[in-house]
């Protein structure tokens, strides 16, 4: 072990009781303080009911989270322990007298969740908002607003606002379309992601660890005045990550915050949302313009030549086509059931080659984003944070940043 290392474990040791509690016998005796305040905001923050969380401790009915919030009974320092890892924070904060700050609530527009579903994204949501915290911290010192956000949102059409978009970002779908090969959705992709933090969002994935399926969370806008952040999920096929980082592009130039999980932009049901809706046209006009379909039907080959061209799903692209009448009535539903059978079988090739893992260092940066990844090096590499910080941000070494 590195001496900075010891020294980073000794310091954490003397801040944190309960590290110490952990090396005594014990660990197993109830604390003798808790902020039942910063309990509450905690879980609170993660969306989580107390009963919930109580039967993360016993199978009973008993609420003991309940009773440790309104100061009736105290936890042991492994319930803590436990209960910091739950909620997804440092263990001391809920030793502090000093006051989590509250998560602001970010609309969930999602289709079929569940309870566990939303737990395991409102704990991302959590995650970022305190990266988004210290990142407004530092680009505050600098100045640095961003001066995209909510620039669109007095465009009700989403043609105009997909050509906003566009014009702002300096995305030329001519260039997506000439990408060819094997990899070419990957440079599409990178290329959009490049464009967006060119002008100071910041977009990073999901991993493994956050354990969120797709049709969980396809993707999440949450606003700052100097670091609006976009996720997507890793888990999602690239072509279907393409029109979900332009769904989140429409809710940035917006300003509307958001958790989503569809791509439809046709409205069949209550259970879509109005805005949910618009975005998704919005992103079928930025990579899908109604100029490009110039004939007056589409087959089923016509669909996976546009999928090669346009980067974009097989199912996006019968749903653009078929909202613009340009697929036969009597075809729509065998083409409809056909794309998705093909999508089930390569969906199920995908996630046998995603869970074979990756190098974690990767995978990190990858999900960090490039943007996040440098913010975090220039600091560090300006003597302006300290290495442990640095790493602990990355969720890697900070000198493995290259």
């Amino acid at each position: 072990m590195s001496f900075f290392r010891k020294i980073d474990i000794i310091s954490m040791s003397l801040k944190c009781p309960l590290l110490l509690a952990k090396n005594s016998a014990n660990f197993m005796k109830k604390v003798n303080f808790i902020n039942k305040d910063n309990l509450r905001i905690a879980r609170e923050n993660v969306g989580m009911a107390t009963l919930f969380v109580s039967r993360k401790f016993n199978k009973s009915d008993k609420d003991v989270v309940l009773s440790w919030e309104n100061g009736e009974a105290l936890p042991t320092w492994r319930q803590v322990d436990k209960l910091a890892k739950a909620y997804n924070i440092p263990s001391l904060i809920l030793f502090s007298e000093k006051l989590i700050k509250m998560n602001k609530i970010i609309p969930d527009y999602r289709v079929k969740k569940g309870v566990e579903d939303s737990e395991r994204v409102k704990k991302l949501v959590n995650f970022v908002i305190r990266r988004q915290e210290w990142l407004e911290q530092k680009l505050k010192e600098d100045g640095k607003k961003n001066t995209i956000q909510g620039s669109g949102k007095g465009l009700d059409s989403p043609v105009q606002l997909a050509s906003f978009i566009k014009e702002k970002l300096e995305i030329d779908l001519d260039e997506i379309k000439g990408m060819t090969g094997a990899g070419s959705r990957k440079k599409a992709l990178k290329y959009l992601i490049g464009k967006a933090e060119n002008k100071g969002v910041f977009i990073g994935k999901t991993v493994s660890y956050h354990n969120i399926d797709v049709d969980e969370m396809r993707g999440l806008f949450i606003s700052n005045d100097y670091c609006p952040f976009i996720v997507l999920n890793r888990r999602d096929s690239i072509s279907a990550q393409l029109f979900s980082i332009a769904h989140e592009f429409a809710h940035l130039f917006r300003k509307t915050e958001a958790i989503s999980n569809s791509l439809e932009f046709r409205k069949i049901g209550d259970d879509l949302d109005d805005e949910e809706i618009f975005c998704n046209r919005v992103s079928a006009e930025l990579f899908l313009p109604k100029e490009e379909f110039t004939e007056a039907y589409y087959n089923k080959n016509d669909i996976d030549r546009f999928a090669e061209i346009y980067k974009v799903s097989t199912i996006a692209i019968f749903y653009r086509l078929n909202g613009l009448n340009k697929i036969r009535k009597a075809d729509a539903k065998g083409i409809e059931k056909e794309i998705r059978k093909d999508s089930e079988d390569y969906w199920k090739q995908l996630q046998k080659k995603k869970k074979k893992g990756g190098n974690h260092i990767n995978n990190m940066k990858d999900s960090n984003g490039g943007l996040f990844n440098q913010v975090v090096s220039k600091y560090y590499f300006e003597n302006k944070i300290g290495f442990t910080e640095a790493s602990s941000l990355l969720n890697f070494s900070v000198e493995n940043i290259w």
